[in-house]
């Protein structure tokens, strides 16, 4: 009975942690054995759908033309590729929590590490959508490069206007991932730092702080060991 209730899965918590954060980390954080093994699980789909961003460049291949006086085009081309990014994403979100904690716990945050990581992996629940739209529109902008031939684009009879007609979609799509990326990202970060306040009993500005902090340390050690 008690594996069961460990197991159980509630989407009303996740509902709520979109429409009322607040309320929603609270109740992870004092219910954290109830809600932490959905909150693992949070965090694999989100690294499976993360990697489903990089699926088109595998899927569909561009012109060798599109890539002439290019030494590397550093682009994933295999199905290694895609389980490596899935394997980085988890990564990552284990080792940003981490540093969430302990840092959190010396400057007065709460030592239970469960209550914790059930609340911070709950911050992906907007992961979620953002890596299904995103990986929409990057297959769509991708699809309609590839669509496109590099010789018909080069070619002096054709004017600019037939150039912008030809290569329109494709860049509709790619300011649509932008402009999508952005507006997840700003409501991650703002959902992220609602969960290390509640999680922690911060004041707003310094899980902010703390947010911040962390984001630098990651991105520092992702930049050194090139992840």
């Amino acid at each position: 009975m008690r594996f069961y209730h460990t197991l159980s899965f509630e989407p009303n918590v996740i509902l709520r942690v979109i429409i009322s954060p607040n309320s929603a980390f609270a109740q992870i954080r004092d219910n954290e054995e109830k809600y932490f093994a959905q909150s693992i699980g949070l965090l694999i789909v989100s690294s499976i759908l993360g990697a489903f961003v990089i699926l088109p460049f595998v899927m569909i291949p561009l012109s060798d033309a599109y890539f002439e006086g290019v030494d590397v085009a550093n682009l994933p081309t295999e199905g290694v590729d895609i389980v490596w990014a899935m394997a980085v994403g988890f990564l990552k979100g284990i080792v940003s929590f981490v540093v969430i904690y302990f840092i959190g716990t010396k400057i007065g945050g709460n030592k239970n590490w469960k209550k914790v990581f059930s609340v911070l992996f709950h911050t992906y629940v907007p992961v979620i959508p953002m890596m299904i739209i995103l990986s929409v529109l990057v297959f769509l902008m991708w699809s309609s490069l590839a669509e496109i031939d590099p010789s018909y684009l080069l070619s002096p009879d054709v004017d600019e206007q037939q150039i912008l007609s030809s290569i329109g979609p494709m860049i509709v799509y790619a300011i649509l991932v932008g402009v999508f990326a952005i507006a997840f990202m700003v409501w991650i970060i703002v959902i992220s730092v609602k969960a290390v306040k509640i999680v922690n009993g911060f004041e707003t500005g310094k899980a902010l702080g703390l947010l911040i902090l962390v984001m630098i340390i990651t991105s520092s050690v992702s930049v050194v060991f090139n992840v």
